[in-house]
């Protein structure tokens, strides 16, 4: 008995296998959540790869701009101005004037860098639902779960990755370098101080691309993981589908309580008929015409089989008039909605019965007048 119950839950859990992409709707309410494919380790390895790269094309002008800074500074300095406090001012304020000149235009490099990167990976979209408080991750058994992840394991490998990749770049950019390092020491200050400088660079720029070739993978492996966790089952999605166009069943209950609603409306409107036409027995047409308010006679009701037959009923007991004519009966019927006036081809053949119906009830006669208009008399 144990054995078929876990067979039982085990095929249950199959069927509710999320295997199916996600659907525009789930991505959308994903994104509210703050849920996207990001790389973080992307960004800051972009980042500090365009820092460097900028800091190579204004390195000149970085090093000049702080040289003439200091020599001028330290060339005006006294004893006697040394210690007040306009001189301290001055200093400071040109230390910050300086500072800005020299490193501001890296930092909006590396700004930009980090805006391009990020828009890149998820669009523009601002939400605070991530920073919400959630009970749950105070949670012991969440936390572990997390420590126990898939995910926790890969940030574990992309790490010893990180470190071991770092590591090989370092020692054979020194190891190739140390020759050079070692001839710097009998350069002069300035010359050896370039050498030194660009091999500095060229280490940089090969730590910081390989920092940025492993976020790439990186960024793949959260846009892989992001799918998964996404995904829907197929019994999901049926419930989205429910949710968006309404469930069939209800939607047939809402038409047909539409169609009762619909029919009733039109049946109330009989009495207000001043002739039904009937085939005799299949189609019947409830023609009403008000001489100050209408220029033809309007159709407010219509119907075939049991339907027609309810608007004799309606008709018969309001002392409607019913004229048997097939022929008009179709015409009207094939040709004419519900609230539209009738068609002018058929403007004579009505205006016979409606006068003949208006003699039957001692009303005023009606004649159907050569510019296309009924008109009284």
């Amino acid at each position: 008995m144990a054995v078929n119950d876990f067979l039982i839950f085990d095929i249950q859990l199959f069927a509710e296998e999320r295997t199916e992409p996600a659907t525009p709707r789930k991505r959308r309410k994903a994104r509210e959540e703050g849920q996207a494919a990001k790389s973080v380790d992307l960004i800051a390895s972009a980042s500090v790869l365009v820092g460097i790269i900028g800091l190579f094309f204004l390195g000149g002008f970085i090093f000049y701009t702080l040289k003439d800074f200091f020599v001028f500074e330290f060339s005006h300095i006294s004893d006697e101005v040394n210690l007040t406090g306009q001189w301290i001012f001055r200093a400071g304020a040109q230390s910050v004037i300086v500072f800005l000149k020299t490193w501001l235009p890296i930092g909006c490099l590396s700004a930009l860098a980090v805006l391009g990167i990020s828009f890149a990976q998820v669009g523009f979209f601002v939400t605070s639902k991530p920073l919400a408080p959630k009970w749950e991750r105070l949670n012991p058994a969440s936390g572990l779960k997390k420590v126990l992840s898939l995910r926790s394991l890969v940030e574990l490998i992309k790490g010893l990755l990180k470190a071991a990749v770092l590591s090989w770049v370092l020692y054979a950019g020194l190891k190739g370098s140390m020759e050079k390092l070692l001839l710097t020491m009998q350069m002069p200050l300035l010359s050896g101080l370039g050498v030194l400088l660009k091999m500095i660079f060229d280490l940089s720029i090969k730590l910081a691309i390989s920092l940025f070739v492993i976020a790439l993978f990186d960024y793949i492996y959260q846009r892989w993981e992001f799918e998964k966790s996404i995904r829907m089952s197929r019994q999901e999605i049926k419930e989205e589908y429910k949710q968006l166009e309404g469930d069939p069943q209800l939607k047939s209950k809402i038409r047909q309580r539409q169609r009762e609603l619909a029919r009733r409306r039109m049946m109330s409107e009989v009495k207000k008929a001043d002739v039904v036409i009937t085939n005799p027995t299949r189609v019947a047409i409830a023609l009403q015409y008000d001489s100050k308010l209408m220029d033809a006679p309007v159709v407010i009701a219509k119907g075939l089989g049991i339907i027609a037959g309810k608007i004799r009923e309606e008709a018969k007991k309001h002392n409607v008039p019913i004229i048997e004519r097939p022929p008009l009966a179709w015409a009207l019927y094939n040709n004419v909605d519900i609230g539209e006036k009738i068609p002018e081809e058929l403007y004579k053949a009505v205006a016979e019965i409606l006068v003949f119906v208006y003699k039957l009830k001692h009303k005023r006669s009606l004649t159907y007048s050569v510019g296309g208009r009924y008109e009284h008399s």
